[in-house]
């Protein structure tokens, strides 16, 4: 990203210097064509002088002292003639003439017009990586960049979406981005415009089904099925679809045909990957096998502190609900472990652990790591709401246990829908 910006900076910079440069500079002194040079106007005086010198109109004394005089004047005009100097300066004013309003006014307006010509037709949000805030959370930057800069991205693609409602990649961003904000019915409507824009593209298919069962209190079930089943028929390797498939199968008690599911994935994976170690662990469960523990994890549970920040936009009422929960680094959202408090509680210590699981094939024992996020519901509501507020942690090995997760940033409303 700052690379694009420096050389964004580094064109408008040369195209300010080719329009400035010729405001600015002088023009070269222009010649008065009218004028008569000194030299010449003395030479015809010598001439006349030696004219009257052969008239015997003047002897020579008499001729060689007029000749001295007119020299001296000669000199006299070349070292300071008023009205050569005031013909001198008055056409290289006339050619030398700056414009510094004009050059003033482009300086401000071309890099301004810039911006807002890309901000309206470019795609701001496609310049940023996930990794671009992750060294910006460390140093304990990540909620306010998230809120100030993501956020209005989001926003300007979701206006850009409005006069270019074609726009199939841009839909898709959008669901995503939503997705990531902790907005899935926003994602969801955004998702629907990609699939309607392009109805073959199983990944999205697959994306969309994710947020559809976050929508429906984290069931994939339903809606979300239709479109996991729509994926696999389009492409029946996608990953996403197929380990939603799985989960789903899972959910309503099928365990043969969660093992179909997780046995086709595993072979699509590279074996020495953390997420193949994943997707063993879960398979070797619905096998009714006892899980092979994932590589690296201290043990199956992540403990820490949840407190609300001074800085929180509302002050939540003692009887809000308080949501302690752990998601996988990649792939579905729904939860690996969830605990459920109020805000009288809190300050918190808390453990998740494989306990507190959701779905038996969807255990916090089959990662390595995890992310962290801890909300407040006025409505007591598992599903994200506009007002509630959040504190989020993560990446996180499995074992860690002094994890601090702070409340404060609140979801915004829902008035910058698409």
């Amino acid at each position: 990203m700052t690379t694009f910006w420096l050389g964004a900076a580094l064109l408008v910079l040369l195209c300010m210097v080719v329009l400035l440069r010729p405001l600015l500079r002088g023009a070269a002194p222009v010649r008065d064509v009218d004028a008569v040079p000194a030299s010449e106007v003395y030479r015809d005086q010598v001439h006349e002088l030696d004219g009257d010198l052969r008239r015997g109109t003047l002897d020579a004394s008499q001729r060689h002292a007029a000749q001295d005089e007119l020299g001296r004047r000669l000199l006299d005009d070349g070292a300071a003639s008023p009205s050569a100097g005031a013909g001198a300066g008055a056409s290289q004013g006339k050619g030398a003439r700056r414009s510094p309003l004009l050059a003033a006014l482009l300086l401000a307006a071309v890099p301004s017009a810039a911006i807002l010509l890309y901000l309206q037709l470019g795609n701001p949000l496609a310049l940023w990586r996930p990794g671009d805030m992750g060294p910006m959370a460390k140093e304990g930057m990540g909620h306010e960049l998230s809120n100030a800069q993501v956020e209005g991205l989001v926003n300007q693609l979701a206006q850009r979406l409005r006069a270019q409602p074609d726009d199939a990649e841009g839909w898709y961003m959008l669901g995503r981005s939503y997705a990531a904000l902790e907005r899935p019915a926003d994602a969801a409507v955004a998702y629907a415009k990609a699939v309607e824009l392009v109805p073959d593209e199983a990944m999205v298919r697959a994306d969309y089904a994710d947020v559809l069962a976050s929508v429906n209190g984290g069931s994939l079930q339903g809606p979300a099925q239709v479109q996991i089943d729509r994926a696999l028929a389009l492409d029946p390797d996608q990953p996403k679809a197929l380990a939603l498939a799985a989960s789903a199968a899972m959910e309503r008690g099928d365990k043969a045909q969660a093992v179909v599911h997780w046995e086709h994935l595993l072979a699509l994976l590279p074996p020495q990957s953390q997420t193949a170690a994943r997707i063993a662990a879960s398979l070797a469960e619905a096998r009714g096998e006892t899980p092979v523990p994932v590589a690296g994890a201290a043990a199956a549970s992540v403990a820490g502190r949840v407190a609300i920040s001074d800085k929180v936009a509302r002050k939540p009422a003692p009887d809000e609900t308080v949501f302690i929960y752990a998601r996988p680094v990649d792939g579905s959202r729904m939860p690996l472990a969830v605990l459920r408090r109020q805000v009288r509680d809190l300050p918190l210590n808390f453990k998740l652990d494989d306990s507190l699981a959701m779905d038996a094939g969807h255990r916090l024992s089959s990662q390595q790591s995890v992310m962290l996020e801890a909300r407040i519901s006025a409505s007591g509501n598992a599903i994200s709401q506009p007002g509630d507020l959040v504190g989020k942690a993560g990446p996180v090995p499995l074992g860690s246990s002094a994890i601090d997760i702070s409340i404060d940033s609140m979801l915004p409303p829902a008035g910058s829908k698409p």
